[in-house]
Parts: C-alpha cells; structure tokens; sequence
C-alpha cells in the first residue's frame, strides 16, 4: 500500500507565559475547592514531576481534539485538551494562518479550571453563524454541566473574559435529571440544543431560543414510566454494564448527531445498536444492529464503554429527503455501514443498508493479528457532485497509531473500498535509535547523550525531568538544594555522574576507556526510563478533519500532529519499491492539485531503486566506521572550494579504509538492490541527478495576503527539520555510496565512462553543506519578544536586541527568526491545506538555501550578522563551522572576534579581508546583507578605498577600548595614504592622527603619541593633543614613578624640535601648579604630583634659568605659607630652598643673576596675618591690601638671607632668645621692612618673617 501522506508533530504550547490567561470555574453553587492547590502552584512546584502516574495525569491531555466553526472568518480553528488530573481545559487559537492586515492576532491560550474532574467525553463544543464566539459545554463528575461562552476576541485581549464578568461567559445548566442519574456523554449540535446521555439509557434534549434564554428540558425513553424509575435506582443487574463505578444500561447512547433540520436524534447505543429517535414526539422511529444483524433478545454484544462509538451523519444527494448515515462496528474485525433512511417520519422509518454484499472493512495495521488495534476515530468527507468521497480512518495500538485513507465513488463502492486505500507514514510512532557507543570517540558519551535528549521535538522537558526523577530514586543519587535549581541539563549530568567512578586498577593508569563504557552504560539506562515515559506523549486521543480547508489533524496527549502530502522526494524515500509501479496513476487520480509524473525525468522506479539502494547500504555500516566516514565528509565539506582536488573521493575511500569496512554480504546485498539497474558496475551519473533534481527548486509562488499563525510556526518548525533530516540523510546515502563505488570501480582497468564520482560530488556536497547550513538553524533556538508580522513585515528588518522579560519572549528556532517567517501561506481554496503546508516547507527550504533569492554563501554571512546583533555570541561561534571564505565573511569574523575581546583574531581577520572590502567589487546592500549589523554611515567605509577602510577597524577597535588594536590600523591608515593622494574625507588625516593620539595614550606609549601629535596639521588640535599627552603622562608615570618618573618621560620628548608644543606645555604645567597652589598646599612628599618640582627640572632641562628663578621662588613662597615652617625650627625648607637659588642664580652670568618679583604691603599682610580687623570687609581695606611693589632680588640678597637664616637658628641652638614686648616687636618689623636701602639687610626677609610661628608676610602672587 502507498504512503501518500507524512506527519508532523509538534508540541503546542502558549506563545507566551504571558499569553495565559487562567480562569477558575467554580461550583454550581458558587463554592471553590481550597483543600487543593491550583493546577498554577501545582505546575510551579513541579509535584508532577515524582513519578510517571503524577506525570501523566497532570501534564499529558485525557481528551483532546481540534475544533473548527461553521463560520469562515479567523479565528475559526481551535485546539482544546483536558490536562491537570482532568480539571483544567486549555483552548487556544490553532488556525495555520491569517490575514496580513489582521496584526491583532488571536495567540491567547484561555486556561478553565474547574473544581472537579471532568469526565470522559465530557466536552463538548457548538457555535453559531450568526454569533462570534463559541460554546463548550462542560460535565464534571459531580453530575454539573457548565456552559462556557468563549467570544472570539477573548484570544485577542486578555480583558474580555474576567473572574469579575464571570455570569456573562459561565453558566451552569439547570436539569432536574441532574440531580438522580448519571451522566455519560454530552452533545452539543449547536449553542441552543444539547443532549445528554444518562447512565440509566434516558436521553435529555436541552433547548432554548437564544444564548440568554433559559433552558427548556425534553426526556426520551422508551421504557414504560414504572421501568424507568426501577432503572434509576437498581444498583445493579442482570443487563448492566460496568464502567468505573457506574452501571451502564446497554440502551445507553454512546454517540449522538442531530440531523441538519433538528427533527430526528442518531445514536448508537452500548448495545451495539443506532437508534434513531423522533424529537417532535419522543418516539424512536428506527433500530438497526451496527452490523444488520438479528439478534437474540439476550444477547451480551455490547460496544467497549471505556472507548468512543463512531457515528457520522451526511448527506450525499439533496434530493434524498433523509440523510445517510456511516457507522463503524469494531465486531469481526471492524465493519463500517452506511445506511439509507427511507420512509416518513409519520411512520416508523426504514434503515436499509446501502452496500449489504460487500463488507466494508479497513486495512487492518497488523493483519497478522499479534497485536490488537482499535479504531480512535474516522472522518468522512462525502465530496461534491465533481469530487469523490474520503474516508479517514485512524487505529490504535497504546501509544502507536496508523492512519488510512480512502478515495470512495459511492456509486461504485464495492471496486474503490478494495483498490483505493492508501495510507500516512507513522512518523510519530517509529523508535527513535539512540546513539552507538564507539570506542575512542571524538565526542564524549555525556555530550552525545545530551545532544540526542535535547534534540527539538524529541522529547519535552517535562518528560526528561519526571525521568530524572525516577532515575534519581533508582540509584539513589542525592542533589544538593544548589544543584536541584541548576538547568535541567546540569542536573541531567550531575546526577547521571554520580553513578560513574574513574577506576584505577593496581599500579596501572586510569581506566580511561571503562570509565567511558560506563558513562555510556548510565546514560543508557536513563535513556530507557525516559523513553518509557515520553512514548506516552504519542497516544492518540482524536480524529480531526476541517471539510473546508481539506485538512487532517491528530491530537495525542502532548502533542498535535498535522497530516500533509507528502513531497515528491518523501514518495520515493517511504513507499515500498513494489508499490511505485502504481504511485503516478494513483496519486493523479488522488490529488487533481498537483502533477507527480516521470515526464522528462529519469523513471519512478529507477529512481526509488537508487534511493532505496543507498540508504540500505549505508544502515548496513558499523557504527565506528559510520562515524569515520561522517567526519571525513565533515572534514571534507569544511575545505573551501578553492582547495578541493579532483581525487577526493579516493581520498575518503582510502583514509577511511572504505573497501575493508564494507563486508561481503553487504557488498553481495548492494549487488542485488542495484541489479534492476544492472549492478554496481552499470551505476551512471544520470540516475543520481534525477534524484537530485527532487531537491531542485520549485517554481516562484505568487506572494499571498497571507500571514502564518503562532500555531502555524509550531508545525512549521517542527515540519522544516524533519524535512531537512530526511534531506540529509538522502544526500548521505548518495555520497556514500557514490564515493564507494568510485573506489571499486578504480580497481577496474577499464574505466567507466557514465559514471564519475568527482561530478557527483560536485553537486552533492553543495547541496549537503547547505542542507548541514539549514538543520543547525533549524535545531538551534533562542528566546525573542512575540513578534506580529503585517503587510509589509520582514524577519528582524529593523530589530535590536531586546529587553523585554522572558515571559514576553517565546522560543523559536534561527530558520523561523530569521528565515522562514518570511516566506507566507498561500490560501486554501483551490488546494488543499495539506498539500499547501508541504509546499510551504519546500519553499522554505528554497528560500533558506538562497536557490531563488540569496546566493548560499552571502546568506550564511547574514545570517552570521544577525546572531551578532542579537548577542547570541555562542551560537555566533557555533555557526562559524558555516561561514564562507570570502573578504566579507573575514570581516565579519573579525566583529565577532571583537565582540568576544580576541583582539588579535579581530585584527587577523580584517587585515584578511581588507583589500577585497577596500578596492573590491561591492557584493550589494550592505546594510541589508548584515542584518543591521551595519549603519549607513558604516557601509560607506566600504569598497571606497584602503584608508577609508582601515580607519572604520580604527574606529571599531577605539569602541571596543583595543587601544593597541587600534593604534595599528591607525598607522596602517596613515601608510596607506600616499603622499600627496588627496584625503578620502574632508579631515580625515587630523581625525587618523587624533585617534592614534588617542590609543598610544592609552597605551602608555608617550613617545609614538608625541610624534602622532606633531604631525596634527590644526594647531587647535596640536594644543589639546599636547594638553592629553601631559595629563597621560601625570597619571601614568606620576603613579609608577612618582615625579621623577614624569619629568625623565617629559624630558625624552623632544621639544625643542617644536618650539610652539613646548610653550604650551610649560602654560599647561603653569596652570596645572596655580590651580594646585589655589586650592591646597599639595607636596610631593603627600602622595601627589609636585607640579612645581616637574616645572623646574623641565626649565633647567630647557637651560631656561630665569624660568627656573620664578619656579623656585614660587617655592620659597609656597613654603612660607604653608604650615611646614612653624614647625621647622631648623628652617630646613628654607635653607634647601635658597641654596637651590644661589647655586642656580650662581650658574648665570653676573649681569642676568636677578629675579624681579612683585610683593604685597607688608603692615596689611601682617595685620592680615595676625586676625587684627577681621571682620573688616569694607572694600578700602581690600585695595589696601592689594597694593605691591616690584623688588630686584640679586644673588647678594639671596646669600644674606641664607646667612640670617644660619644665624638665627644657631640663636636657637644656644637658646639666646630675645624677649620683646609685643608692641615694641611689630613696629620694629615694621621698620625692618621700610629698611629697602639698607645694603646690610636682605630684600626678603625671610629670617624675621620665619620667627612669627613661621607665617608668611602675605599673600604673594606666584610668579612662574
């Protein structure tokens, strides 16, 4: 039997943890359950997480389906599942896609909880054309039936449906049959009429004229009164059917339709029964047994409680009065009827089975009868007077399911029932093989492991971390509270490693290779506990099929899986080689939709040979040299094109010892798959590039109004990497076998000329380095704020990095945030769904590869760009493994070099790429192609010459603070301006020349600063660059080597070279010492600069005497001043201060040995001194105190002065004091000073001022 279609699995989940909106339903009367906590706080403390059972009853679903409205306006489909011990029911919007206008999209998921549990089959949902919202009604086991009216805004805004609002959108339905009989099952054909199948066989119609209305009650039963009352109250008998703790009549209906007018009520009954009852009179007009039977009055038939009843009510031809109804027997191995209704409903009516000579029997999945396999569900779509009938049929086994389809002509049912089924590729229910421990693998067991379990969609968390919990019970691990909050990954690995020990055996080393056989053994045996409990995620729980959008759906306990056509490719890599012969003549008259045809092509079966063939070959290999052979093929793949030599594929043949690792009964296998094609030896390239052109592009699709859901990039994702696996696993089988067959044949003498093993590869290995491209990006996700796409959206156009909390972001791979999002639905109208989600798929793939668009390599450079916009520096470095070798992935390398701060792997890479960025051709939009990465004014640093070029890494490094960096692109900058080019940019060598200013500061490098800045052209910029240069050079040496450090690296500049940087120099220092003398007596002997010390040694360096004069005279002054006199009885200060004078005014020719310096009136700045008059503020006293006069101080003045100075303190060493009266002692001071002319008394009078407790004369003005 043909597999026509594939499935794809997904997990739905919220878009958001925002996106959650939680409402708790109480009691009918008005009460709430506290002895138990929310399912919110159950959740957050992970209870359900301790054994399997706690797992499965609160986060795998107990029902679960999709429901679609009769209305054709979005949202219209919705995925509903019962969770949490069957208390909470998730609804969310599960529509593929919407309108592009339509940017409020429906991504809400609206969480119920209830109070109790609701029982099976105790939803049920309705709605109306005219009403934009949609019912549910819900029972609990506590006999309650609430009626939940659920606008369709309320998955826009969050403010719809409010615990405060609760009487608008919950209502409880009042029945006095509630209250003593046991419901069983509730239907809902529309918001206004339900009926309800009760334990004791009695149905309930529940009607009323609107929403707002009440509800009116009708009861049907067809026992007498006295026998119904003895129904209600036996506890058990002679008939009952046992379910649970209930007693179930076997007239109870376990599947109810109402008929299109509401006049006749279909049910099949636990007695294996329909029933069709009369509404307008509570009459049962018909009975008919499933299977048409006669059967004895005691008959024990009766259908499984526990399970579903199928009943499907249609109508095929208008002109026929009643409908037709389709029922299925699961009786003998399963039996379907399709009954007429004939008759009048004045009378009883006729239930005639339309096709009683041919049993209507399924394809059964194991006809073989080892297994026993039930029916979940079937759909029918009864078609229109231009298209067939299909019937879907889904069986079961535990958690394995299969699907079916058939296309029926109802005229002519007996031929298609037997010769038109086909059949899904069980996708979802194949073992998934864990990875083979290989001894001396590259990679270690534990990183292996964790790269199987974490692979997307394999398994979910949930499940891993209840399997990390029973593995912890079994060996006992004990996890401390730190390791317990780790990620579920580090706890994966520490409590698995605490089982392993590194063993050492006698003298011997470490048992390095046991000690990886039992990593590989722990790793093992948490891979089985974990399958256990992830293979209950794929237990299929309903059937679902939209008649409008021609779609199939598949919900299990955790997981929703979409049913699709399969690609032209995926028909040859699932169907049977004997089954090809008819895949073109059933899939033309299957799918009208679409050609599949070997026109221009190589043959179907040729084809499926090949395929087949090569991936058979391929699982036939050990798995050590498997493992050889992927990585010389990786290895191979990494080389760039350049490199390649035309005997790599003898080169792999040979390395990995190819012809010994294949075995002879693998060889003799291989011969006899290919001997429809003449064997080994008749291979040609011909064969391998049909199977290629399946992977060729398709055609450009018209650009729809359309844009795909939340819901529709699940199944996307999902669909995308299982599509891109499959690829691969194709391109693999192909070169394999390619590469061996070249090796086999080159034994031959003579050589083959339609086969050639180097074209092959030419062609594969694009094909299979894109492919590698694609399923990183598709595996890989990262969190990303919710993004809403418009009419004029594109992936990531203009966004940065994010902000926002993590519970407004949601998971989502690269391809889909970067890629795929861009490519949009086309609508449903012409072409089914299902054939339009595998298109899609397909043009996703084209569009990622860049087959159509972008060309492969610029598109891995993009994509490059933007994991560094967004920050994701990891998986930037990840993807490096993809990036071509071209000047523009160099630079881009080179940013993310810098991004990581390796600075010389930065510069490596932009000196690689210079000259191709700087005179190359320009490969387009900048801008555009880095994804943002790049501002306008940036990309004009681009393909507009070396310099430009070279100062925008200048640039880069400076933001980076890569002083050294950027320093030697800076230099590299000026060497590429030629002498006498005209500048690139309008101050352009000023702007190089003052960021390498910039960099050897902050390097330190004062001498390479020095020559940047004087060849600054601005002497503006000379005089700040100068003004940096010193302040460097104070902080840095100042703090090293303390002023003699400042002066020696002031000193080894050459100033005099450049007069005018040296008188700036000198005034900066000048300034530097005024605003240092302002503000506080600062010394080199507290910890900081003397800027006085470095003026002096800087002028004697200069042979600037004079200069020198002024600096040491500020000296004098400053140590007057300060309060270092008055406790200096030896006057050492001064001593060493004037003898520096005299030995420097000595050095000087007689006629310069002077210094005119001006001084303040002596008396004001003595009372000034003394605190005579200080509250005088007037502003005579001010100008008083301000007046000078100029005084020539010449070498002689100097020596007295130091002479008085020895003199008085050699008064103080013999204590010959001299006491005077206060008085007396001023106004002589005051004579002293007026003494100017007399030649035996000094003009500075530094002895008498220094006996006043060591105060100064006044304030002087500093000279410098």
């Amino acid at each position: 039997m043909l597999n026509l279609y594939t499935e794809t699995a997904f997990q739905v989940t919220s878009a958001t943890a925002d996106s959650v909106v939680h409402l708790r339903v109480p009691r009918k009367n008005g009460s709430y359950d506290k002895s138990k906590s929310s399912s919110t706080r159950s959740e957050s403390g992970r209870a359900w997480r301790k054994d399997q059972q706690s797992y499965s009853s609160h986060v795998l679903a107990s029902q679960s389906s999709i429901y679609f409205r009769s209305s054709k306006t979005y949202p219209r489909t919705f995925y509903w599942k019962v969770v949490n011990n069957g208390r909470v029911l998730h609804i969310q919007c599960a529509d593929f896609a919407r309108s592009e206008a339509d940017l409020n999209e429906a991504y809400f998921t609206i969480q119920f909880e209830f109070q109790d549990q609701i029982i099976p089959r105790g939803v049920t949902f309705a709605d109306s054309d005219n009403l934009d919202e949609i019912s549910a009604f819900v029972c609990t086991d506590k006999n309650e039936i609430f009626n939940l009216r659920v606008p369709t805004s309320a998955f826009r805004d969050t403010r719809v449906l409010q615990s405060e609002n609760l009487g608008q959108w919950c209502q409880p339905l009042d029945s006095s049959t509630l209250g003593i009989d046991t419901v069983y099952r509730i239907y809902a054909s529309t918001p206004l009429v339900v009926v309800i199948s009760f334990a004791s066989g009695r149905l309930q119609r529940l009607k009323r004229r609107s929403v707002q209305d009440g509800w009116e009650q009708d009861n049907y039963d067809d026992r007498s009164w006295g026998a119904s009352i003895r129904g209600l109250v036996r506890r058990g008998g002679y008939h009952a059917i046992e379910f649970g703790s209930m007693q179930l009549d076997p007239r109870t209906a376990q599947a109810m339709a109402v008929s299109a007018d509401g006049d006749l009520l279909f049910t099949v009954c636990l007695n294996h029964t329909l029933r069709i009852w009369n509404l307008n009179n509570g009459r049962i007009v018909a009975t008919k047994d499933l299977l048409g039977v006669t059967r004895e009055p005691n008959d024990r038939t009766h259908l499984n409680p526990a399970e579903d009843a199928f009943l499907q009510v249609f109508r095929d031809d208008e002109a026929l009065k009643f409908p037709t109804v389709l029922t299925y027997s699961p009786q003998k191995g399963g039996h379907f009827k399709f009954w007429d209704i004939k008759g009048s409903l004045t009378d009883s009516l006729i239930v005639e089975d339309r096709y009683p000579e041919t049993p209507l029997s399924a394809p059964d999945p194991d006809p073989s009868g080892n297994t026993v396999w039930s029916v979940v569900g079937f759909k029918l779509d009864p078609g229109t007077n231009y298209g067939s009938a299909q019937l879907w049929v889904l069986w079961r086994n535990h958690n394995y399911h299969q699907l079916y389809n058939c296309q029926l002509e109802l005229g002519s049912l007996a031929s298609s029932w037997n010769s038109s089924w086909v059949k899904c590729d069980a996708k979802v229910s194949a073992k998934t093989v864990p990875p083979e421990f290989v001894k001396g693998d590259q990679q270690d067991p534990a990183s292996k492991w964790l790269d199987f379990f974490f692979h997307p969609g394999r398994y979910s968390e949930a499940a891993l971390d209840t399997a990390l919990s029973i593995y912890e019970d079994a060996t006992s691990a004990k996890l401390t509270a730190s390791q317990r909050e780790a990620p579920l990954r580090q706890r994966m690995c520490t409590t698995v490693a605490a089982s392993i020990a590194l063993r050492k055996y006698g003298e011997s080393e470490m048992d390095f290779d046991r000690f990886c056989i039992d990593t590989d053994a722990q790793w093992r045996n948490f891979y089985r506990i974990a399958e256990n409990v992830n293979d209950d995620r794929n237990a299929p729980l309903a059937l679902a099929y939209d008649a409008f959008s021609k779609m199939v759906w598949i919900t299990m306990t955790d997981k929703c899986c979409a049913v699709r056509e399969c690609s032209k490719f995926e028909l040859f890599q699932q169907n049977e080689l004997g089954d090809i012969k008819d895949l073109e003549a059933t899939t033309a008259r299957l799918w009208p939709h679409r050609k599949v045809s070997s026109d221009d092509g190589e043959p179907f079966l040729d084809l499926a040979i090949l395929i087949s063939a090569s991936r058979t070959f391929r699982e036939s290999f050990p798995s050590d040299f498997a493992q050889d052979l992927a990585l010389a093929i990786e290895e191979d793949l990494s080389i760039g094109s350049d490199y390649m030599t035309p005997t790599r594929t003898l080169s792999i043949y040979d390395n990995t010892g190819f012809g010994d690792a294949v075995s002879n009964d693998t060889f003799e296998r291989l011969q006899a798959d290919l001997s429809p094609l003449g064997g080994i030896s008749a291979l040609n390239n011909e064969t391998f590039f049909g199977v290629l052109d399946l992977f060729a592009p398709k055609s450009r699709r018209a650009k729809s109004a359309l844009r795909n859901t939340v819901f529709g990039n699940f199944l996307l994702s999902a669909g995308v990497l299982d599509f891109l696996f499959s690829q691969k696993q194709a391109l693999m089988d192909l070169l394999a076998l390619a590469v061996f067959v070249e090796g086999e044949l080159s034994q031959e003498e003579v050589k083959s000329t339609v086969f050639d093993a180097s074209e092959l590869y030419d062609h594969i290995a694009p094909l299979l380095r894109l492919c590698n491209r694609n399923l990183w990006l598709a595996s890989h996700s990262r969190l990303v704020p919710l993004e809403i796409l418009g009419t004029d959206g594109n992936p990531n156009a203009s966004r940065q990095r994010s902000d926002t909390g993590a519970d407004d972001k949601r998971q989502v791979t690269i391809m889909e945030d970067t890629l795929s999002k861009a490519v949009r639905p086309q609508p449903a109208v012409e072409k089914p769904l299902m054939y339009l989600i595998t298109d899609q798929l397909s043009e996703i793939d084209d569009w990622a590869s860049g087959k159509d668009t972008l060309d492969a390599e610029e598109g891995a450079v993009y994509l490059q760009c933007d994991l560094l916009v967004q920050g994701e520096l990891d998986l930037a470095t990840e993807f490096l493994q993809y990036q071509p070798s071209t000047s523009w992935s160099s630079y881009v390398k080179g940013r993310l070099a810098t991004a990581k701060g390796e600075y010389d792997v930065a510069a490596h890479y932009f000196r690689k790429a210079s000259y191709g960025l700087a005179c190359g051709k320009a490969v387009g939009n900048l801008v555009a192609l880095s994804a943002g990465l790049l501002s306008i004014i940036e990309a004009g640093y681009f393909y507009n010459g070396l310099p430009v070029y070279l100062h925008h890494i200048t640039n880069l490094f400076e933001s980076a603070n890569a002083y050294n960096e950027a320093a030697q692109f800076a230099h590299l900058t000026l060497e590429s301006l030629h002498t006498g080019q005209k500048e690139p940019l309008p101050n352009f060598r000023a702007e190089v020349l003052s960021r390498l200013v910039t960099a050897e500061l902050k390097l330190s490098r004062f001498d390479r600063a020095y020559s940047a800045l004087v060849q600054l052209p601005d002497q503006a910029l000379q005089r700040s660059s100068v003004t940096a240069l010193i302040n460097s050079i104070l902080r840095s040496s100042g703090s090293v080597f303390g002023p003699e450090g400042v002066v020696r690296t002031l000193q080894s500049l050459p100033w005099a070279m450049y007069p005018q940087l040296a008188r700036h120099m000198d005034s900066y220092l000048v300034s530097l010492a005024k605003s240092q003398l302002v503000s506080s007596s600062l010394t080199s002997d507290n910890g900081k600069v003397d800027y006085l010390s470095i003026m002096h040694s800087i002028r004697i360096s200069q042979k600037d005497y004079r200069g020198a004069l002024t600096v040491l005279y500020d000296r004098l002054k400053l140590i007057r001043k300060s309060g270092r006199a008055r406790h200096d009885p030896k006057a050492t200060a001064l001593r060493h201060v004037l003898l520096a004078l005299i030995n420097l005014m000595a050095c000087m020719a007689p006629d310069e040995a002077y210094i005119l310096v001006e001084t303040e009136d002596s008396k004001a700045a003595r009372n000034l001194t003394h605190g005579e008059d200080n509250n005088v503020q007037d502003e005579g006293f001010m100008m008083k105190m301000s007046k000078r006069r100029r005084v020539i101080i010449t070498l002689e003045d100097l020596r007295k002065e130091y002479q008085a100075i020895l003199d008085r303190c050699s008064r103080i060493e013999r204590g010959d004091f001299g006491f005077e009266i206060d008085g007396d002692e001023e106004s002589e001071d005051e004579e002293a000073d007026d003494m100017m002319a007399d030649q035996s008394q000094s003009r500075l009078n530094l002895s008498k001022s220094s006996s006043r407790n060591g105060f100064s004369g006044g304030e002087d003005a500093m000279e410098y």
